[in-house]
């Protein structure tokens, strides 16, 4: 035994749209619960309103919950029989239910229900009674009404508040209708104006020129010529090109500083640009730019070219310029600073310069050996180090004391040959001096030194060498083995007999990677060796430089995992051809945070030291 159920209703153009179901029960529920088997919503029906029960093939049963009356066949009662085969109706409410036999292949056999909603003027009434039908405008009413207050109050009065204050440097506080276009708030770099808005939008529905942006950073640099940049370009797909013809409609122009400084995200740092933005031209450049030197670069972790720091390959020429070159690290690079330094001999744990560093640990605080600490001084702001120089850390090693007088130490003057040769020459007083010079005794100090020639690491020093003509004595001060030829290139005159000699400039290497950027501070907490081999470096035109695979063991590319660091692009390059550091250092600087560990590649510095 079973019953089909449907309802049946009509669109709005009077096509019937009808919904059956079959239940296999004898016994239906009807009511406005949920519970119940033939649901009828209106409130004019109680939750259980009457039950329908199978009394035969073709007979049903209807009663009523709590004496509740219905309609059957126009009469009002509260229990009634219904013969299928006959027909018959049942009103509750609004809903009128017809009794009948299916009449379908699938419904033979079958007692089925249609129910009808009857929208008598009456029950539209009662319905509205409990609705905002009866309250609110038509739904007709309704759209045109708040279609014309969006138009008023998101284009009409912005458009006016912007004309309104067109050519006001500085808005009065309140609110300004315009501000509805906003997407979002000014990032702290440009958050001095919120209130001046046509600082930037000079003009209404065009987006911002690069001549707005110029009227502030008058020193930005571009990044390349604009033709190059133009060409490097590569072919972009259908849907990019679309994005980009979309753009231009706009009057958004590629390549403009909008494109990429994106404002209104929010308050806080400025977002980078993705790196994307970068791989974009830098990916198969070479195949576009054939006259560039700029090697392909796609992401650190993956597709990145060994470091090619810029070397100095002389001190200084004729013209007393020096000599640069970038190389490749992968090519054993070696630099020429004018200098003659062996880090391995000064590092060493066991020979005379621990024994001297031990011997002056009171004075100076050296521990049992020198390390690197000793002589690298970091710089204020703690991205690179001070340069070395005799006076801060050389002299309490090698003195270049020559003479006594009284409580008082003579020393020949560093860096300025012709006054080393005079003071010499005044010593001697012409050819009969008071006595010979000693350049090695008096407070003169060296690693090893004492009362016989002794040999230090790949050095041999002369002790207590006297000489007894000031020619003998300035040669001898030129020469191998003398104050000068140890850590200097020494010129030698041209003329045998001649004694003007003269030191090549000594020229330090403040920052090897200018088309990048590296910043110690950031990785203060690793040892100096983790990175620089300082300790097996015999010769001073080694570049101690990290190839590319020692920063890969913590920086990984655009994606990290673990404990890998993420390293884009805006990391270590500026976009803008300029000495500043790059986006991400300088937003962490303007946040005044210090970098705690090599995995906080913040920086406090933005003014690089150029070399000098």
């Amino acid at each position: 035994m079973s019953f089909i159920v449907k309802y049946r209703s009509h669109t709005s153009g009077g096509r019937e749209i009808v919904r059956a179901r079959t239940m296999d029960k004898d016994i239906l529920k009807i009511g406005r619960g949920a519970e119940s088997d033939i649901v009828l919503s209106d409130l004019g029906v109680t939750l259980h309103h009457a039950t329908i029960r199978r009394a035969g093939k073709t007979q049903i049963t209807l009663e009523t919950e709590k004496n509740l009356p219905v309609t059957v066949n126009g009469r009002s009662t509260t229990r009634a029989d219904i013969n299928a085969v006959r027909g018959g109706t049942i009103r509750i409410g609004p809903h009128r239910l017809i009794v009948a036999m299916g009449d379908g292949e699938d419904e033979e056999g079958r007692i089925a229900i249609t129910i009808d909603r009857e929208e008598v003027a009456d029950n539209i009434k009662a319905h509205r009674l409990f609705s905002l039908a009866g309250t609110v405008p038509g739904k007709r009413i309704s759209a045109w009404t708040f279609a014309a207050l969006v138009l008023v109050s998101c284009l009409a009065l912005p458009i006016w508040s912007y004309y309104s204050n067109k050519g006001v440097e500085q808005r009065a506080d309140g609110f300004h209708a315009d501000t509805l276009w906003v997407s979002g708030s000014m990032s702290d770099a440009h958050a001095n104006l919120a209130n001046d808005c046509q600082a930037c939008h000079v003009d209404a529905f065009v987006s911002v020129r690069d001549s707005a942006c110029l009227d502030c950073h008058t020193d930005i640099p571009d990044h390349a010529e604009a033709d190059q940049m133009a060409m490097s370009e590569p072919e972009f797909g259908l849907g990019r090109a679309f994005l980009r013809t979309v753009s231009m409609a706009f009057n958004r122009p590629q390549r403009s500083c909008a494109s990429c400084h994106i404002e209104h995200e929010g308050a806080g740092e400025m977002a980078a640009a993705p790196q994307q933005f970068c791989a974009d031209c830098h990916t198969g450049l070479d195949t576009r730019l054939t006259d560039t030197d700029i090697l392909n670069a796609h992401d650190f972790g993956r597709d990145h070219p060994e470091f090619r720091p810029r070397i100095m390959t002389r001190p200084a020429d004729e013209t007393g310029m020096a000599r640069y070159r970038r190389v490749s690290l992968d090519d054993g690079p070696e630099e020429n600073t004018g200098l003659k330094f062996p880090h391995e001999l000064h590092l060493s744990e066991t020979n005379g310069v621990a024994r001297m560093a031990q011997r002056l640990s009171d004075e100076y605080g050296f521990g049992a050996a020198l390390d690197c600490a000793d002589c690298h001084v970091p710089t204020a702001d703690r991205t690179r180090f001070e340069p070395i120089s005799m006076e801060a850390n050389c002299q309490m090693c090698h003195s270049l004391a020559f003479d006594r007088i009284g409580g008082t130490i003579r020393t020949l003057r560093h860096g300025e040959p012709e006054m080393v040769i005079a003071d010499i020459r005044a010593f001697y007083r012409g050819t009969a001096p008071r006595r010979p010079i000693d350049l090695s005794g008096m407070e003169r100090r060296r690693p090893g030194d004492n009362s016989r020639a002794q040999t230090v690491g790949r050095y041999q020093f002369a002790a207590r060498t006297r000489y007894a003509r000031a020619d003998d004595a300035i040669r001898a001060v030129f020469s191998r083995d003398g104050a000068c030829f140890d850590c200097h290139e020494v010129e030698r005159p041209a003329a045998r007999a001649s004694l003007a000699f003269d030191i090549t400039p000594v020229r330090q290497i403040s920052r090897y990677m200018h088309a990048g950027w590296f910043d110690h501070a950031a990785h203060e907490t690793e040892e100096c060796g983790t990175c620089h081999e300082a300790s097996t470096s015999e010769e001073a035109s080694d570049v101690m430089l990290p190839g590319i695979e020692t920063c890969r063991e913590c920086h990984a590319g655009g994606t990290a995992s673990g404990d890998e660091i993420v390293s884009t692009c805006a990391m270590c390059h500026s976009y803008h051809a300029d000495e500043a550091a790059p986006y991400l250092v300088r937003a962490r600087n303007n946040r005044g945070q210090r970098p705690r560990s090599v995995r906080d590649y913040g920086s406090l510095a933005i003014n690089p030291r150029q070399d000098r």
